[in-house]
């Protein structure tokens, strides 16, 4: 691939190198800001007839006739070709990362091979014009900023300087952090190859295929990270004492090391990936590696992660954001942050005033650089940051079936499910106040605009995952609440938000709204972009899709605002926010004083969330890949970024939610895990999946059948219908009607009744081999006037009732509510 910037780190424990090829050198990742990083050249080479090639980490030597650059998730891996001598020298740097193993994975070290190799034939149309036999290759550490000395016959110690970063009550923004420059010792050690001076060399016979030059990079180092005033020993000292215990894990695990490497590719090496999804997935994870932090409280551990170039500790909507990535690989890591969170927490009235008395929401941040003692961050983001909590709280436990989460701060969760309640005070159930959220360089309507569709929808699964964890606490009061606001918020959606062929940005188009950067409020008749198509209506329905919890959206509709909004926004390395354009409309004066905002601004991992949602409705966005891979490659060739998450507005670098990408690997293959619903399978395969130039829906198998025991209220046909084609993908949905069934099939009484419905069922199990059966009932019904709550009890007992009836069968209950919108509920 192209010659571009990478980085490599171990996860959790400030040990990591820059790759720079665009300046010819490199740089030590500790624990400074990634724009000021102790400079060095790693020199790698070959000597061939008394003149040295090196590949381009270093700026002093003679370069190879042709260089290129591989990345997999574990390595970094730089190739040069010598062409008179048809051989070819690659340098591999290899990091411990195995999800689920933390003293593997934390272990600080870092493993460099050096090879070189006969090509086997010719180089192009170079003729071999030297017979090389053998050939010295040599690695060697070369900067000002290093102190090299040797520290046996086959090691080096390697000193330099770090600085670590502190708030204070003084700083005005997040780079006037306090400085502490802080010495650090590390070790090389040669594994393989001989130590000469301060280079390490080896003598390569070409055609025996002797080994190369293998140097362990190693490191150990006190305390760093400040939690709420008191530092804390990084993750390895709970296995390592000191460098010394460090360098003799390095002699003994570096197979492994290179081995476990190998496995790991395997994992992203799939023939449903396109290769820039592959190469995404590598250095995703590469710019995450070198952002996170693994420290230990007593028992309890630390994980947290740089926002990138802006150093916040795991800001929860950039977690939420990377969500995809921990459930597919490592949920344990979002176990630790959601521990930590609630600590961090907001007091409800100062965004709501009375009215949030009792309320909380999450910090948007926990503190910035090597500190983390509060939120540095400029303003609050109430709404979001309560409803990512809640939804990260809820997919955790679904997916792992592990609730100590839910079970240690279940007060919390009500405080934040109770701020998400009173953030809306027209009783439309979408909230109005505390909106400003984290897309900070979009047009006034997707920042802060009030009754956003983008933070309705996240508040709906917020709320539907609060009813769950709070019924798991027996509270008997908030759970009901929660739901009964989420359904409010459906209506609304369906109701104001749709417009035919797209959802809009906001559910109304003007009213007061407040600039969070400037704290004025401003009244505006119409919102300029507030109708316009966005690519935010999934946001909140990815993680949700992942673990297989239905927010009870028309799925018809969520296709095809996946499919328009798409399209209207799409850009040359992906879609803008919205396809508003600043450029296309009158400025009015109410609107003067906002925040000004770039034409058309992306976010790639926003993209990517998009893309989940899209794969789990059979959309196939793989195609995308291409753009967010050549926005990589267009910064990182000619400059340092790592991860580049924003395009034609925001300057978001060295930025960890990149691996939001790694959630296709599930949604690619419609793989959904449910561990609290037991559920593990595969929901849409992959060879059914909608084109994005298409408009149509995905064709289910000719002569397939599911059922629905439906009320005979002729409004709940088609959408029940409808659902279920689209649930089950069918052709066909046999209808049983009578008025109100779902208390005859509870009851099961009259008996006249109900041994009908069971003679019309059974014609449909098993002459049409129906595949699924679907209990319904429905607000405002005539057959059975009864209030939702007695409904709902009626359901509980219809299922359990059918179920034991027909235990092979799968059995579902719909509601259908007063916007005529069918969606599942849990029995």
């Amino acid at each position: 691939m192209q010659l571009m910037c990478d980085a490599l780190a171990v996860t959790g424990s400030r040990h990591g190198i820059l790759f720079n090829p665009a300046d010819r050198k490199c740089g030590i990742i500790r624990f400074d800001r990634f724009t000021r990083l102790p400079d060095f050249h790693l020199r790698a080479g070959v000597i061939i007839e008394g003149q040295e090639y090196c590949l381009p980490l270093a700026g002093d030597a003679h370069g190879f006739d042709f260089v290129d650059q591989r990345i997999t998730p574990c390595t970094s891996r730089f190739i040069g070709i010598h062409a008179a001598s048809a051989t070819r020298l690659t340098l591999t740097v290899t990091v411990p990362f195995r999800p689920g193993d933390a003293q593997f994975s934390t272990a600080p070290v870092m493993l460099f091979n050096l090879q070189i190799e006969a090509l086997g034939g010719q180089f192009r149309w170079t003729k071999r014009s030297l017979d090389l036999n053998k050939a010295v290759i040599f690695l060697e550490w070369q900067g000002e900023s290093l102190q090299l000395n040797p520290h046996d016959q086959s090691s080096l110690d390697l000193e330099f300087t770090s600085v670590r970063g502190a708030t204070h009550a003084a700083m005005e923004d997040v780079w006037q952090a306090r400085e502490e420059h802080l010495p650090q010792s590390d070790r090389l050690l040669a594994l393989n190859g001989k130590l000469t001076g301060t280079r390490f060399e080896q003598e390569i016979d070409l055609k025996q295929k002797t080994a190369g030059i293998e140097v362990c990079w190693c490191t150990w180092s006190n305390p760093v990270m400040e939690v709420q005033g008191r530092r804390l020993p990084f993750k390895y000292t709970q296995q390592f004492n000191g460098l010394d215990a460090v360098a003799a894990w390095a002699r003994e695990n570096a197979a492994a090391i290179t081995e476990n490497a190998a496995g790991i590719d395997t994992l992203t090496d799939r023939p449903t990936l396109p290769v820039s999804a592959q190469r995404l997935m590598a250095q995703t994870l590469h710019s995450w590696m070198v952002n996170t932090w693994w420290a230990v409280d007593g028992e309890r551990d630390w994980f947290s992660v740089w926002e990138g170039c802006c150093y916040f500790h795991s800001t929860v909507d950039v977690e939420y954001t990377q969500a995809p990535f921990y459930l597919v690989l490592w949920p344990e890591l979002l176990r630790i942050q959601l521990d930590w969170w609630p600590e961090f927490e907001l007091d409800g009235a100062r965004t709501l005033g009375d009215a949030g008395t009792g309320t909380a929401y999450l910090s948007h941040d926990m503190g910035a650089h090597a500190t983390a003692n509060g939120q540095i961050y400029s303003h609050d983001m109430p709404v979001e940051e309560a409803a990512n909590y809640l939804i990260l709280a809820f997919v955790y436990w679904q997916r792992t079936g592990d609730a100590s989460v839910i079970k240690k701060h279940g007060a919390a969760l009500a405080r934040y499910a109770e701020f998400l309640i009173a953030a809306d005070s027209t009783g439309d159930g979408i909230p109005d106040q505390g909106v400003a959220n984290t897309i900070d360089d979009a047009s006034p309507a997707i920042q802060f605009g009030r009754k956003q569709v983008y933070l309705a929808v996240k508040t709906l699964a917020a709320l539907i995952g609060s009813g769950e964890m709070l019924a798991l606490l027996k509270d008997d009061d908030l759970a009901p609440r929660c739901k009964q606001q989420a359904d409010r918020i459906r209506r609304t959606i369906c109701e104001k938000g749709w417009a035919g062929d797209h959802f809009t940005t906001l559910t109304e188009p003007g009213g007061r709204i407040m600039n969070p950067w400037t704290g004025e409020e401003e009244d505006c008749t119409a919102i300029p972009g507030w109708d316009a198509p966005h690519i935010y209506t999934v946001n909140g329905l990815a993680l949700m899709d992942m673990v297989g919890v239905d927010c009870g959206l028309p799925r018809e509709r969520l296709i095809r605002d996946l499919q328009h909004a798409t399209r209207a926004c799409l850009r040359e390395y992906g879609c803008a926010h919205s396809n508003f354009r600043w450029e296309d409309h009158r400025t009015l004066d109410e609107m003067q004083g906002l925040a000004g905002m770039a034409a058309n601004p992306g976010w790639i991992s926003m993209n990517m969330l998009r893309d989940i949602a899209g794969f789990y409705r059979g959309l196939d966005f793989r195609g995308m890949a291409e753009r967010y891979w050549e926005w990589q490659v267009a910064t990182n060739t000619h400059e340092v970024s790592l991860f580049f998450e924003t395009f034609a507005g925001n300057q978001l670098r060295y930025y960890p939610r990149g691996v939001a990408i790694w959630g296709w690997l599930d949604a690619l293959e419609g793989r959904v895990i449910n561990r609290v619903r037991k559920i593990e399978h595969h929901i849409q395969p992959f060879n059914a999946m909608i084109p994005l130039n298409e408009d149509c829906i995905c064709e289910p198998r000719p002569h397939s059948f599911c059922t629905a025991i439906n009320c005979m209220d002729g409004r709940t046909q088609d959408p029940v219908n409808t659902y279920l084609k689209e649930l089950f993908g069918v052709c066909w949905v046999d209808e049983i009607t009578e008025p109100g069934p779902i208390r005859i099939l509870a009851e099961q009484q009259p008996q006249e009744l109900f041994g009908s419905i069971i003679k019309r069922l059974e014609i449909s199990l098993y002459k049409h081999e129906s595949k699924a059966l679907a209990l319904v009932a429905h607000a405002d019904c005539a057959g059975n006037p009864e209030p939702e709550e007695v409904q709902y009890s009626q359901i509980k007992q219809a299922l359990a009732n059918m179920r034991a009836l027909y235990p092979d069968i799968k059995i579902i209950a719909l509601w259908v509510d007063e916007a005529l919108v069918a969606h599942e509920v849990d029995g």
